[in-house]
């Protein structure tokens, strides 16, 4: 791939891997993120959070840590209280932010399993299924949600 196409990529899914390493930072662990990264199982990520996760972790951190991308919904309100009513920003902003924002399937799949994340020690739970749809579901409410905000 090329650099410029990896750049994209890299700023298109930065963000949303960022929101999952500063929580994960803030509660002690180890994160790396990786853009474009090697994988085996169905579809290929464009970008992966990882983390070193000691099995004293609380459950409601590993959710905590899966669940934080949501946090790009309260960048979404703090614009709406900064920016002019009407402003372009506003609407330049709901495509990025929403996508920051949407949850995984594998989000969704470590937030409903702590505890297999704590056995493996990792970030990494199988898609059982359920997650996918359900993903869709919450992008769809999320971007609602951004949207609702910016142009409420």
């Amino acid at each position: 791939m090329s650099r410029i196409a990896r750049l994209v990529v890299a700023l298109a899914v930065l963000p949303h891997e960022a929101a999952h390493a500063a929580a994960a930072r803030l509660f002690g662990l180890d994160a790396e993120i990786e853009v474009l990264p090697a994988w085996e199982g169905a579809g290929r990520p464009l970008g992966r959070f990882d983390a070193t996760v000691p099995e004293s972790t609380p459950s409601a951190v590993v959710r905590a840590v899966a669940l934080a991308p949501l946090a790009h919904v309260a960048v979404a309100a703090v614009l709406d209280a900064a920016l002019p009513a009407g402003s372009d920003l506003r609407v330049l902003a709901i495509a990025p932010l929403a996508y920051w924002a949407a949850l995984s399937n594998g989000d969704l799949a470590v937030a409903a399993d702590p505890e297999t994340v704590r056995d493996r020690g990792r970030f990494l739970v199988a898609d059982e299924g359920w997650s996918g749809p359900t993903a869709d579901a919450l992008a769809v409410l999320t971007t609602g949600a951004v949207a609702g905000l910016l142009l409420g």
